[in-house]
């Protein structure tokens, strides 16, 4: 793993940071469900505390009472096991309430933040000390409503970071926490809690993406002014890294509460989103989701990424690993002339199982043209066909709207130029399946591009479905990839994206 992250790390050692002092964390807002730009900092953050054997914190940033609960809690602790990363110990960001509180009373008396009215759509600035302390102190009682008062930092109002132009520090918010219940009226803004709790947590390097660059100066602000070298001598390093954008499909939480809000999903859960727990439902791996981060790679420069890359990765280590079989969608039935009426004939499959081969079967209805096409190398009037794993075909003739084909000798397959296999299933000797079809819900300026994105089809599957099992992958020739869900009810699960012809 040699990247620039490494590289400041290693750099601190050798400057006189102790190895055994080094200390990461992940800290998610228990808001919403994981998605795949969540994988990207659980595997960079994890992975450094394997190489140097260091803690590594799950802290939940739970600061504001009205979009957080337990359930988002849990649901995060799942996906995060479920990927394999192990953390040291699970942390709250409002364990710190008591402290962060302390420390604002510090700044106020330091002159380091100040009291902000809101009356009649006017705003005035409270300076007096004494005043700012009384007030802040009936603001965490809940004395006041919401949208009267704020804490507010001193820095510059003039700064071209708009992060330090006085950033909030507290608001009212008179809702209950699923942790503190009614104790506090009051709740730290982002930019205070979070640099505060990873130097009370003593996290040596705290990662985060590149949209926080600009909040650097003011991490490192609220650090210094609330630094004491008894309480800790550590003062956390922010280091950012590119975050990684899908550009078709969703990965933002509001985005995603708008599906919910519209019902336009069910849940979190749905396989036509990009969140962690979607792709565990239709049957990917851990491995898939961290080996396409390893070959994404990360640096400073932005990520746009098409969820596609995904599923052809995907696609690559799928391929010879699972099971095969032959499905028909929309089955077409042909006759073979010279084949005997009532002989059966076991075909042997590439995983030693075996199918039979009648007189009688089903093609799929795109595999036959009545007339000879350009670029069409399918069953017509002059194309040679290969039978998956089975006999080469050809059209003889059409009768009643009724197709009959002739079955060629195997051992003359070099004159015959075959160009085309094709899945076949007996007429006798088939299942009734259900298959869902799934496209990416995608957004573009703010609206929902895509709204017809699943589909049911009943379909026909070879007979060694009937040994087919939970939790496997299974690839449906020429069709794509399939997971099991329930019985004979099958999801698709990559969702490749046709591409338009010109």
């Amino acid at each position: 793993m040699k990247n620039f992250i490494k590289k400041i790390i290693d750099n601190d050692i050798k400057n006189g940071l102790s190895i055994n002092k080094l200390k990461f964390r992940f800290s998610p807002e228990p808001n919403g469900f994981l998605h795949i730009g969540h994988i990207k900092s659980l595997y960079i953050n994890f992975k450094l505390s394997k190489i140097y054997n260091s803690k590594i914190n799950l802290r939940f940033d739970d600061t504001n009472p009205n979009n957080i609960n337990k359930y988002y809690v849990n649901n995060i602790i799942k996906d995060i096991k479920w990927l394999g990363f192990k953390y040291n110990k699970i942390c709250y960001t409002s364990n710190y309430f008591n402290i962060l509180y302390k420390w604002a009373i510090k700044l106020i008396k330091l002159k380091k933040a100040y009291i902000q009215k809101f009356k009649n759509n006017k705003i005035y600035n409270i300076y007096n000390i004494k005043k700012n302390i009384y007030i802040f102190k009936n603001m965490k009682i809940g004395k006041y409503n919401e949208n009267t008062y704020v804490l507010r930092a001193k820095i510059n109002m003039k700064s071209k970071n708009f992060y330090l132009n006085d950033p909030i520090m507290y608001r009212i918010i008179k809702k209950p926490h699923f942790r503190t219940n009614n104790k506090w009226y009051i709740y730290p803004t982002y930019d205070w809690a979070h640099g505060q709790s990873d130097y009370i947590e003593k996290i040596t390097h705290s990662l985060c993406s590149i949209e926080f660059q600009n909040h650097k100066l003011l991490y490192n602000w609220f650090i210094k002014n609330i630094y004491n070298k008894k309480f800790n001598k550590i003062i956390p390093k922010q280091i950012e890294f590119s975050r990684l954008n899908i550009i078709d499909s969703i990965t933002s939480k509001r985005k995603l509460k708008i599906l919910k809000k519209k019902k336009i999903i069910k849940n979190y859960y749905d396989p036509r989103l990009c969140t962690i727990s979607s792709f565990k439902k239709k049957g990917y791996k851990p491995n898939f989701l961290i080996n396409f981060i390893k070959k994404i790679g990360y640096s400073k420069r932005e990520n746009n990424i098409s969820i596609n890359k995904l599923d052809i990765e995907i696609k690559k280590k799928l391929i010879n690993k699972s099971n095969k079989l032959m499905v028909i969608i929309n089955p077409i039935k042909i006759t073979i002339i010279n084949y005997p009426k009532n002989k059966i004939k076991w075909i042997k499959l590439n995983n030693n199982k075996k199918i039979p081969f009648t007189k009688k079967i089903y093609i799929e209805k795109k595999d036959f043209k009545k007339n000879k096409s350009k670029n069409f190398f399918r069953l017509n009037k002059i194309n040679y066909v290969r039978l998956k794993y089975s006999f080469i075909i050809k059209l003889y003739k059409i009768k009643k709207k009724k197709i009959y084909c002739k079955i060629y000798n195997k051992n003359k397959i070099n004159k015959y130029k075959i160009k085309s296999t094709i899945q076949w299933i007996s007429n006798k000797y088939f299942k009734y399946i259900n298959i869902l079809f799934y496209k990416y819900i995608y957004f573009k300026k703010n609206k929902i591009i895509n709204l017809n994105t699943i589909k049911k089809k009943k379909a026909l599957s070879d007979i060694t479905i009937n040994n087919i099992k939970n939790n496997k992958i299974y690839q449906f020739h020429r069709i794509g990839f399939f997971y099991l869900y329930k019985k004979n009810f099958f999801k698709k699960i990559l969702l490749f994206k046709k591409k338009k012809k010109k």
